[in-house]
């Protein structure tokens, strides 16, 4: 079971991964705000790894902690680095 969720979890960093590159392409972000939007997908990558590994050793209120400390403050810290840097005009 803990082989399935690191394949996913490998799965979802190659497309953060090509979503970046992508994002790269089409808009100019200064470095400070590539650190953050890295940063971020990496917290959010991490939250998911102790979630689903503290659910797998039957553990949940660390998975649900891991949860809130990690996975939010970097879906916070991307969704922010995006309202502030990357234009309302682009689309995907």
């Amino acid at each position: 079971m803990e082989l399935l969720e690191f394949f996913i979890m490998g799965i979802i960093f190659t497309v953060g991964v090509f979503a970046m590159a992508y994002l790269s392409i089409k808009v100019t972000l200064p470095w400070y705000a590539w650190v953050g939007m890295i940063g971020g997908g990496l917290l959010f990558l991490f939250g998911i790894g102790w979630a689903g590994s503290s659910f797998v050793e039957d553990i949940p209120q660390s998975g649900a902690l891991g949860l809130a400390v990690f996975c939010m403050p970097g879906l916070l810290l991307m969704a922010f680095i995006w309202r502030k840097f990357v234009p309302k005009s682009f689309s995907f």
